[in-house]
């Protein structure tokens, strides 16, 4: 919708009515009447949107109000021959939103500056109710600037990705030299190298960004190279005191005039008896290693291979009994590393540490680790109280290292809880639908 500009400023902006454009808000404005770039879907959209949440040119706020306008849009809105448009007065955006006037007007400020809508008001460029005029006079928020925004929001998920999977190696890296860390400066006697540690672990999760996670991991790798010359030293002084010891005079061998040398003790060695399991132990314990258990159920395997017991659940069946995982994946369909990748990420937000992360993979896999996160954030949504919660799936791997985790049953339980759940809702929507045919029958009787 184009305005006839009262004055311009210096830099490009103008004032038409009551709202101030600015030069970003003019060439999203222009861009409309070009062919963009690609027609995502509205899933696809929504999708990517979700997981660059926090990476977006905007505030995490600002990119929860677009998502909501995005979600009250028509799915076929964002086909080639539609125009993705949101018409709602400022009250419904409130109601949809949950924040006040001025927050919601910051927002929209935020959006239309980075380019991701075009807002069009009413008569006279003046804000107040929108309103839902002609073809001509639309008014409200044209989302259809997603459209030329797209390839720059793949290329940023994709940056995204790599400086995650960068992150999640740093960490992984301080987290082994740590190890070596600690056990060395326990064996020195070295309490403050292992408390300063400590605190470039708690520092590597509370840390975002890479440049900072190389800079913990080169302390940690000085700390590491300071003490191996500690111990170092300590071996070369250990080795000069045992070569600095007397050592004991060469004697002259006794002669004949010394007569026959008597001892107390009897050195008679054929009357031990000497039995030769030596040279054959190694054998005998590689024999032992590869003999099959009596029972199966002492095979420390058999507790990582089998915590699921023969369940098998598709992607589908995860993302609809966890709806936070549902906004992680960048798509409806996500693949088993796709699923992993995002439990992982879910795993820190429900207050799972790294370290325990790390030990489930190690214990139970990461398949089966991330079927147990999205246990625990299932359980979580649907109100259920865990109050130690890295602790909680601390234990959850200990008993899948002890054959005594049954995954099954719970994922067999929060199936029956969301059939439920899908058959209230539908009974609901049923009620209302035939509250509003009574209604309209009794409001044509009285016409």
């Amino acid at each position: 919708m184009e305005f006839t500009p009262p004055f311009a400023g210096q830099d490009g902006s103008y004032r038409p009515g009551r709202r101030r454009l600015s030069a970003a808000m003019l060439e999203a404005e222009a861009e409309l009447t070009q062919e963009p770039a690609d027609y995502p879907a509205r899933r696809e959209v929504l999708g990517l949107l979700k997981s660059l949440r926090g990476a977006l040119p905007v505030s995490a706020a600002a990119a929860n109000t677009l998502i909501v306008m995005i979600e009250h849009t028509r799915a076929e809105d964002w086909t080639a021959m539609e125009t993705p448009f949101v018409y709602a007065h400022n009250e419904t955006l409130l109601n949809w939103t949950g924040v006040s006037l001025a927050t919601l007007r910051r927002h929209i400020r935020e959006l239309a500056d980075a380019r991701f809508l075009v807002a069009q008001d009413g008569r006279n460029g003046q804000r107040g109710k929108r309103w839902q005029g002609t073809e001509s006079q639309r008014t409200g928020f044209n989302l259809a600037s997603l459209r030329h925004r797209w390839h720059d929001l793949v290329a940023l998920s994709r940056s995204e990705t790599r400086r995650r999977e960068e992150l999640s190696f740093l960490r992984q890296e301080i987290a082994s030299l740590n190890e070596q860390v600690r056990l060395l400066s326990d064996a020195l006697d070295q309490p403050m190298i292992m408390a300063e540690a400590r605190r470039l672990m708690r520092l590597r999760l509370m840390t975002s960004e890479p440049a900072k996670l190389h800079a913990l991991h080169g302390q940690m790798a000085t700390y590491l190279v300071a003490l191996q010359a500690i111990q170092a030293q300590q071996e070369t002084t250990v080795d000069n005191l045992a070569s600095a010891a007397p050592e004991t005079p060469n004697l002259r061998p006794m002669g004949a005039q010394n007569e026959t040398h008597y001892t107390d003790t009897k050195n008679n060695l054929s009357l031990k008896n000497v039995v030769s399991v030596a040279a054959c132990s190694r054998n005998r314990i590689e024999a032992m290693r590869r003999e099959p258990l009596d029972d199966p159920g002492e095979n420390p395997r058999l507790g990582r291979e089998s915590a699921l017991r023969g369940f098998k659940g598709t992607a589908q069946f995860y993302l609809g009994i966890c709806k936070a995982l549902r906004e992680i994946c960048p798509t409806a369909t996500p693949s088993a590393e796709q699923l992993i990748d995002a439990a992982e990420y879910l795993s820190g937000q429900i207050g799972v540490s790294y370290h325990a992360w790390v030990q489930g993979c190690g214990v139970l896999g990461r398949l089966q680790a991330a079927i147990a996160v999205i246990i625990m954030a299932s359980r979580l949504e649907r109100q259920a109280v865990i109050h130690a919660r890295d602790a909680y799936f601390r234990a959850l791997v200990e008993r899948g290292a002890q054959n005594a985790l049954f995954l099954d049953r719970s994922l067999y339980a929060l199936r029956d809880v969301r059939n439920r759940e899908e058959l209230a809702i539908g009974t609901l929507v049923e009620t209302r639908v035939a509250a509003d045919m009574g209604s309209t029958t009794i409001q044509g009787r009285r016409h």
